[in-house]
């Protein structure tokens, strides 16, 4: 049974909820589903909701956010520090005893996901689980193992599995929708895209400031890469791409926004090249600043195609931005084709060709970036929050039915 948002029940209304939500990443760290997790779970309090949110705890870390239940980790990797969180500790096992729930919903199958599947087991309470990532594209993170055959197949596995555990799964676009049913999911899938706060984007508060800083001129195109630095991004494409595109654009600027284990060898890469001076990077970003740095860029750039549903494309086209992506399906709604933007193959010849004839025509990109803005609203923070809401409250009435 396959299910979209848009095709649920009409809208329930039966009061506030208790609501957890775990992830085995969130903030101080900055990527989709940190930032996914930050608004929705706003956006649930704001209509009247109570949440917690599970994370493991990341050492020097203050929450300014209430509702947030840190749980103790171990550290995993150093850059960007990650950090696992280690169940059974005398401390969580009497604090979650303590706690009480109406829903719980899972936004990762690891060590924190698997808390939520067996406190959802032992109180008897719907689990929803959220597929933010497909397993089988990180399996290079396991190093020398990471690339063999039986890792990927296990990684499918347990991405199968895993998703099973749920009563209901959310995918946040149609391309893993399609992967699930490839995998073989049984639970009913739902369709669910992650929103932002438009109006932080509509607008910049310091226009001109990355131009300023950088010393760049206002007539000169700025192509922007927005995101973590690590291998599946292929930011080293960009940069190919980029020495064909200065060759007929030499006032152009490439600009890296975001860090991961990936910057290293992009620098270096970069200092091997005749058009390092162009290319800048500007570390991570805080997003209080990040609208500034939007609304100075040209064109938005992405090479990845592992991606699920970018929040940093949808902060793109909030922002007015054409963009222009290696053909991956997670684009889809995000950018159509000739009218805020281009998909192009996996080629730097075609992606260099495309963007430089993109740069030629003043007019095409003032209405790519009319077009990018209207296909925004389809991203609300205030509609991912109402079908979540929509789906928690059927959820909470199919266990209570379920148990008469």
């Amino acid at each position: 049974m396959v299910e979209s948002a848009t095709e649920s029940s009409p809208k329930l209304n039966i009061g506030s909820l208790r609501i957890g939500l775990f992830t085995d990443t969130y903030a101080p760290q900055v990527n989709g589903v940190s930032i996914s997790l930050q608004l929705v779970s706003e956006g649930l309090a704001r209509r009247g909701h109570q949440v917690t949110v599970f994370a493991p705890n990341f050492p020097g870390y203050k929450d300014n956010e209430p509702g947030v239940f840190r749980i103790p980790s171990l550290k995993y990797l150093n850059k960007p520090p990650i950090y696992v969180a280690v169940l059974g500790t005398p401390r969580t096992t009497w604090s979650l005893t303590r706690k009480h729930f109406d829903v719980l919903h899972a936004h990762s199958p690891l060590t924190v996901g698997f808390l939520a599947y067996v406190m959802a087991s032992t109180s008897h309470l719907p689990l929803i689980y959220t597929y933010h990532t497909s397993i089988s594209d990180y399996t290079h993170y396991l190093k020398v193992i990471g690339g063999t055959s039986i890792i990927r197949r296990g990684a499918r596995w347990f991405s199968t599995a895993t998703t099973n555990l749920g009563d209901q799964v959310i995918v946040p676009s149609p391309k893993f929708r399609r992967l699930l049913l490839e995998q073989k999911v049984r639970k009913p899938i739902h369709t669910i895209p992650n929103g932002i706060d438009l109006s932080n984007f509509k607008a910049a508060k310091n226009p001109g400031s990355l131009r300023s800083r950088l010393g760049i001129k206002s007539e000169a195109p700025i192509l922007l890469s927005v995101g973590r630095m690590d291998p599946e991004k292929r930011l080293d494409f960009l940069v190919d791409a980029f020495v064909g595109i200065s060759e007929q654009n030499p006032d152009a600027r490439l600009v890296f926004a975001g860090d991961g284990s990936a910057k290293k060898d992009v620098e270096a890469k970069v200092a091997a090249t005749k058009v390092k001076d162009r290319i800048h990077f500007l570390g991570m970003v805080n997003r209080a600043d990040l609208p500034n740095v939007l609304h100075d860029a040209t064109v938005f750039l992405s090479a990845s195609t592992t991606e699920v549903h970018p929040i940093s494309a949808i902060e793109a086209i909030a922002s007015g931005l054409p963009m222009v992506a290696v053909q991956d399906e997670a684009f889809e709604g995000m950018i159509e084709n000739d009218q805020n933007g281009y998909l192009v193959p996996l080629d730097v010849k075609a992606f260099s060709d495309t963007i430089s004839a993109l740069l030629a025509d003043r007019g095409k990109l003032d209405r790519f970036g009319k077009h990018s803005m209207q296909l925004s609203e389809r991203f609300s923070i205030e509609g991912q929050v109402k079908a979540l809401e929509n789906l928690y409250f059927e959820s909470v009435l199919q266990n209570w039915r379920g148990k008469k």
